[in-house]
């Protein structure tokens, strides 16, 4: 999300919450860069969310409505699941954001040094606005959505994806369906995910 490593260890630092949970959990080093990152892994591990697209597939005809089933057979057909497969939905390959129309000429916002993307990391010319593709589980939790925050809503995210990925413009009915399908890939997050501090 454009942020940096010190400055997101800096913010965790500010949550007494936070620091007490580091502590016990990590008794040597307590809330650090390692540790934090170490914290991340283990909580995403513990995000097994059964959803209703799941008892779908496993014989539920109910568990999916018809916006929903409609929803699936769109993003098929449009070609998400290029992209967007196996069990997680995608996380599985590295794309370029905008593979068939210019994101950031969309976004209408100067380039920032985040958006270069594996780039960052590589320091290949060829990985430049490379980002691996993210797991469309909970993705209805996980806005504002791509690397940069920009798309505010669900229905956002799909239109430009649509649009720069495949592009494809998507009516608003399509849009809606789609995202109506996005929502169907949530599930209870588990009690033992609960982040220090949250309600």
């Amino acid at each position: 999300m454009g942020n940096t490593w010190p400055n997101v260890v800096t913010t965790l630092t500010r949550s007494p919450d936070y620091v007490a949970a580091f502590r016990e959990s990590y008794p040597t080093g307590g809330l650090s860069l390692e540790n934090v990152c170490d914290a991340i892994a283990t909580y995403e591990e513990t995000l097994v969310t059964p959803s209703p697209v799941d008892r779908f597939l496993r014989g539920d005809d109910l568990a999916l409505n018809d916006e929903q089933r409609e929803g699936a057979r769109l993003f098929e057909s449009v070609g998400c699941t290029t992209c967007h497969n196996g069990i997680n939905v995608g996380g599985n390959s590295f794309q370029k954001m905008g593979a068939v129309r210019d994101y950031f000429a969309l976004r209408g916002t100067p380039v920032t040094t985040a958006d270069a993307g594996r780039f960052n990391f590589t320091h290949r010319e060829p990985d430049r606005h490379f980002f691996k593709v993210p797991t469309l589980r909970q993705v209805a939790e996980t806005g504002p959505w791509f690397h940069d925050g920009h798309a505010t809503t669900l229905e956002d995210a799909v239109r430009t994806m649509a649009a720069v990925q495949l592009g494809r413009d998507l009516d608003a009915a399509q849009v809606q369906r789609i995202a109506a399908f996005l929502r169907a890939l949530t599930g209870p997050v588990p009690a033992a995910a609960a982040l220090p501090g949250a309600a």
